[in-house]
């Protein structure tokens, strides 16, 4: 899975944004998974995050971990974390658990590999985002990509990041109000309000 791969920014951002993906396989194991994926929810409850859900029952600005621990057919699952050690627990029990269904996660690829081996962990595949080729004169200013690009899906529009930073600079809503205004927007719940928040902080004070 590769829509959470694309996440921009400078290194110190970037390591305060790790996202995990719990997903079972169809024709492998996707059968007789409902019951795991509800322990996998269970389990991310235990631990501190930012945002987690999925596209069928809501991100965490629409919905609860319990609604999504209990809801039925669950065949995704998201969580946003912060910080490392948060993340390491979560996948330290995931891995005592051992509920055999993938485990992803995207992050800076040094923080991610010392994780794994924190954990005993053997990562199975790697990807690598190249950056973007092309017209790229067309794309958003920096800043803006960096929040926009924490939706995989692109459900965050750049004109609703200016719209809400100015809303923020006159005064009608805070900056962690507009950062929930935008993550409200990413179904999947792997969209980082905490950094975006610190994103836009960074471009009014730039101003």
């Amino acid at each position: 899975m590769t829509h959470t791969l694309h996440r921009r920014g400078d290194e110190i951002s970037l390591s305060e944004d790790y996202v995990l993906l719990v997903m079972p396989a169809r024709g492998y194991n996707l059968e007789g998974s409902s019951e795991k994926m509800k322990k996998v929810f269970e389990i991310i409850s235990h631990y501190k995050t930012v945002n987690f859900g999925n596209a069928r029952v809501g991100n965490s600005h629409r919905t609860t971990i319990d609604k999504l621990m209990t809801a039925e057919n669950q065949r995704i699952a998201h969580a946003v974390f912060t910080d490392r050690e948060n993340l390491l627990g979560c996948l330290k029990e995931l891995k005592e658990k051992d509920l055999g269904i993938s485990v992803v996660v995207s992050g800076l690829y040094d923080h991610v590999v010392q994780c794994c081996h924190s954990t005993g962990l053997k990562p199975h595949t790697v990807n690598n985002s190249l950056e973007t080729l092309g017209a790229v004169e067309k794309l958003p200013k920096q800043e803006v990509l960096e929040i926009i690009t924490m939706c995989g899906h692109a459900m965050v529009s750049p004109d609703l990041v200016e719209h809400l930073l100015g809303e923020v600079r006159e005064g009608k809503r805070s900056l962690d109000n507009a950062a929930v205004e935008l993550s409200r927007l990413c179904d999947c719940g792997v969209f980082n309000p905490y950094r975006a928040a610190k994103i836009m902080k960074k471009m009014l004070n730039s101003k």
